[in-house]
């Protein structure tokens, strides 16, 4: 499990991937990430780890209505049932693109450019949009425009927590 929470400059933080489940974690984040503070994400990471079995892939991708329905019941969780349900539709998606390119690393390199990658992952993943798109792929190390000029660049202020000192 990877600490997110934003450096002091606001900048968001930056893993290495080495598995399937970074990839998929920074992934999983991104859905919790929309629309709710980082810090109630941040403080249900844990749980969320655990109940998404270390954000295995592999795993994730298993969960059907079921278990989905018994996810929404934990105390513990983000009880929102579109985003939980989310994620092993997400699990699904991100096995069939690695199998495909052999990597979703690979999946991700088969883009031209940041737009099209940001593009490509808002369409395929549930709950993932412009920013969460933007969010995964910077935390990913992967080629991206600095924040406050990716921001820019789409008429929009970044969210408070990632804005650091002036």
């Amino acid at each position: 499990m990877h600490d997110f929470t934003p450096h002091a400059s606001g900048a968001p933080r930056q893993i290495t991937a080495t598995s399937p489940s970074d990839y998929f974690e920074v992934l999983t984040r991104a859905v919790f990430n929309a629309g709710l503070a980082w810090r109630v994400v941040h403080a249900h990471w844990p749980a969320l780890s655990e109940a998404f079995a270390g954000f295995d892939p592999h795993v994730v991708a298993g969960y059907d209505e079921h278990d989905v329905d018994h996810l929404a019941t934990d105390d513990r969780l983000i009880r929102s049932r579109g985003k939980l349900a989310a994620v092993p539709a997400n699990a699904r998606t991100f096995l069939d693109l690695a199998g495909e390119h052999g990597g979703f690393d690979r999946w991700l390199g088969t883009f031209d450019d940041h737009d099209g990658r940001e593009r490509a992952l808002s369409r395929r993943f549930r709950y993932i949009g412009e920013f969460g798109a933007y969010w995964s792929l910077y935390t990913l190390k992967v080629d991206v425009p600095a924040p406050r000029d990716w921001a820019e660049s789409r008429g929009r202020d970044l969210p408070t927590h990632l804005r650091g000192p002036d």
